[in-house]
């Protein structure tokens, strides 16, 4: 027994000192929240609210068209139509009328150069309604897919290169699971569940539940980039399926004329590119968030042998023009003739004696053209490059009037003002602010990446419904949005209050007294010294003629 108590008490300080982050086990499932069953808070919006254990990512560009890319609307879901893939909820991001892409992630810590594998169950509806119907069959026009990612650096772009994808699914009015594995390289990854669409519908909804990460599997990392040049255009793959190849062109050269829906990175990887690749190409492109339908994207330069053909062609049909001139300068004057419209218009009677080598007139440089008409909702100003490696994080607080007290601010929940937010560092800063009723978020901004602690005191006469301290970790380049609700009534948990102390104060001459009405209650000390004494007598008389005998 002596040998037990000591292995079971190092045993327990074993299991308590694991991470619970970590992937202890090939079917221990390392995300927190896999299954969306718990707290949501909102991301900014009344109307978007995400599971508060994983960060949240939309785009906001390319916005060639009203419907393209705006902010989904987010819920708990619990069913029906569908019902959560199992337990009691499940995440709905959707945007009626319009399209989105989205991502849920989460960073996990891991072991450096371990496989690990990640999969989710997703749940499209996208269709539109016909008139006399009130629903109908999700189908696959409006282009949506759904896809998870595995980034092995532990990443937070989206559309990062190195990012290890399952392949599209498009589960249609069903529940389809998507699984990828890839080898971590250092000691975070992160789990990306990915949606969009090209074409907006009535009805546009993802689904989301029973996401997971374990160890093991295959591993990998992500395919490498083709090479550009000579390679054969390759056939369009399954990650972007919406993005078509288009033909080459006389001069040998690929150009991409961008259609509804395109993205850079869709057309890289549309034409066994990277990012990089096309931006080396397109250097006119200075934000490759913003591209505009019909703008002409090089994809392949012209081959050398292809451009001194065209040269030789140009200059063989400006040799022929000028020769038609020459010979008959009348027949080049009438080509030249601006059209008449009743008003008399002088025309050159003198021809302009011919040279020997006719030079094409070179285009306006590219420059010149006008950025794509994208702006940003809050300022009306094109958007600017992003590099969220130097930029500082972000912590966005608001506090909402929690009237049904669900915990999740719904339409019509408005903000509230008076109540009071702290937040702390890790390092010892804090920060106050007072809560003003703004309906934007109030932001600690210029923060160093880590972790913080917010604190929340509700106004006079509310009570929180959410929990009063959350700890973010703030990443650089990127704002984390916290929402806390508090509703009226309720009683927040205080501690009791110390006990009240009269000082009695007694007759000069006189031991100070306090009256009680229980005899019995003032004298129990003696009553129970005394009942004392009387046993340890009698054991003593017992032990003395026990001896006797």
């Amino acid at each position: 027994m002596q040998r037990i108590v000591p292995l079971l008490f190092l045993t327990t300080i074993l299991l308590i000192a694991l991470p619970v982050t970590h992937i202890d086990g090939q079917d221990a499932n390392a995300l927190r929240d896999g299954g969306m069953e718990g707290s949501y808070t909102s991301r900014g919006a009344a109307d978007l609210n995400v599971p508060a254990e994983w960060s949240f990512w939309f785009a906001t560009s390319p916005r060639s068209e009203s419907w393209q890319n705006l902010q989904p609307v987010g819920f708990p879901h619990n069913g029906p139509g569908p019902n959560p893939h199992s337990g009691a909820r499940a995440v709905n991001l959707n945007k009626g009328f319009a399209t989105f892409t989205a991502a849920l992630f989460q960073q996990v810590t891991v072991t450096q150069g371990a496989n690990v594998t990640a999969s989710a169950w997703a749940y499209l509806k996208t269709c539109d309604i016909p008139d006399g119907f009130d629903n109908c069959p999700s189908d696959g026009s409006s282009g949506a897919y759904t896809r998870v990612g595995i980034d092995p650096n532990g990443g937070t772009n989206p559309y990062d290169s190195d990012i290890v994808w399952s392949g599209n699914a498009t589960p249609h009015d069903n529940w389809g699971q998507m699984t990828v594995s890839a080898t971590t390289t250092g000691t975070t990854v992160t789990v990306f569940l990915f949606a969009t669409q090209a074409w907006p519908k009535e009805l546009n909804n993802v689904y989301w539940d029973d996401a997971s990460l374990v160890g093991g599997g295959a591993g990998g990392a992500a395919a490498p980039a083709a090479q550009t040049g000579a390679t054969p255009i390759p056939t369009v793959p399954l990650e972007v399926g919406f993005v078509s190849p288009q033909n080459e062109q006389d001069d040998g050269s690929l150009i991409h004329r961008v259609q509804p829906g395109d993205t850079i990175d869709s057309i890289a990887v549309a034409y066994g590119l990277t990012r990089a690749d096309v931006l080396a190409l397109n250097p006119t492109i200075r934000d490759p968030r913003i591209i505009q339908i019909g703008q002409e994207i090089i994809i392949r330069a012209p081959s050398s042998a292809a451009t001194a053909e065209a040269t030789a062609e140009s200059a063989t049909e400006s040799a022929t023009a000028s020769a038609a001139a020459t010979a008959d300068p009348q027949s080049a004057d009438e080509l030249s003739a601006p059209e008449t419209t009743g008003e008399a218009t002088a025309i050159p009677t003198e021809t302009a004696e011919p040279t020997q080598e006719s030079t094409p007139v070179p285009p306006a440089p590219v420059d010149s053209a006008p950025p794509a008409p994208i702006r940003s909702v809050a300022g009306g100003d094109v958007l600017p490059p992003i590099d969220p490696a130097g930029s500082d994080a972000q912590v966005c607080i608001s506090l909402y009037d929690d009237v049904n007290a669900n915990r999740v601010q719904e339409i019509g929940e408005e903000s509230l003002a008076g109540g009071m937010i702290t937040l702390s560092s890790t390092a010892g800063t804090q920060d106050d602010h007072e809560m003003d009723g703004s309906p934007e978020p109030y932001c600690f901004t210029g923060l160093a990446a880590g972790e913080y602690t917010a604190f929340m005191q509700a106004p006079a006469g509310y009570g929180l419904t959410t929990p009063d301290q959350l700890v973010v970790r703030a990443q650089s380049g990127a704002k984390v949005n916290l929402a806390f609700g508090a509703a009226q009534g309720i009683q927040p948990v205080t501690p009791p209050p110390a006990d009240n102390l009269t000082e009695i104060t007694a007759d000069e001459g006189e031991p100070a007294t306090t009256a009680t009405a229980d005899p019995v209650q003032d004298n129990l000390g003696l009553i129970v010294f005394g009942a004392a004494g009387a046993v340890l007598v009698i054991g003593m008389g017992i032990s003395l003629v026990m001896r006797r005998r």
